[in-house]
């Protein structure tokens, strides 16, 4: 069945380049704002494919910096930050204003759950996404996750993506979640139905049967969903 704007895809993360006319399947897509020119993001304006870029809120490349912790997200290699400097801060929304201007539509505020390791940054975590939204009025924010900053967070952003929503991926491979955490992220999307959030899955899979299972748990509980690999770079 075809959407109101003619695109029967409704969320795509794609962290390549390229691949215009596959991303006008959908609408809208979630991309690296390096990846992009204007006119790119122009084409996919032009065929109603909404662009929103990746922002970092907590945690950063491995390149020395202040507002870095004595911490690192090892699966990644990256580093975790302190929310409330003033660098980072600024950092953040130079580059969100930056995506903006170049053509973005909105943004897609990931590593919120930095918060779950930093339980005394949840107030400076919020303040930092209260900060974008108001410079950047107009926009529409896609935040990844960030359950813990809940109820807060429903009044700051326009949607929530809840990655690894039925499966995952591990130094070992792709994989269902444990029945432990399905019934968490479950029980976070049912506080979150109650709120007016745009709600997405978000999943991974190796092959079509751990695929097929995201997709149907998705659709069973009415969250349209986007399967790819570990990189995100399969649409």
């Amino acid at each position: 069945m075809e959407t109101l704007s003619g695109k029967s895809r409704v969320l795509a993360f794609y962290y390549g380049q390229g691949k215009l006319k596959q991303l006008c399947r959908y609408r809208k897509v979630v991309l690296q704002p390096w990846a992009y020119t204007s006119a790119e993001l122009a084409f996919l304006r032009n065929n109603r494919t909404q662009a929103l870029a990746y922002l970092s809120l907590g945690e950063d490349q491995p390149i020395p910096s202040p507002w870095h912790r004595d911490a690192r997200n090892l699966d990644w290699n990256t580093i975790y930050v302190n929310p409330a400097h003033p660098g980072w801060v600024s950092s953040r929304m130079e580059e969100a204003k930056k995506a903006i201007d170049q053509g973005f539509s909105g943004l897609f505020l990931d590593t919120l759950d930095t918060v779950t390791l930093f339980p005394q940054d949840r107030y400076t975590m919020l303040s930092l996404i209260g900060q974008l939204r108001q410079e950047l009025s107009g926009i529409s924010i896609i935040a990844n996750r960030g359950f813990t900053l809940l109820p807060d967070l429903a009044t700051l952003v326009d949607g929530v993506v809840l990655e690894s929503f039925s499966t995952t991926w591990t130094p070992w491979g792709y994989r269902i979640l444990p029945s432990y955490e399905l019934e968490y992220n479950l029980s976070c999307l049912y506080r979150l139905q109650g709120s007016s959030l745009e709600l997405y899955a978000l999943d991974y899979a190796d092959n079509f049967w751990l695929e097929g299972f995201a997709r149907l748990r998705a659709m069973y509980y009415g969250l349209p969903t986007f399967v790819s690999n570990r990189q995100l770079t399969r649409l």
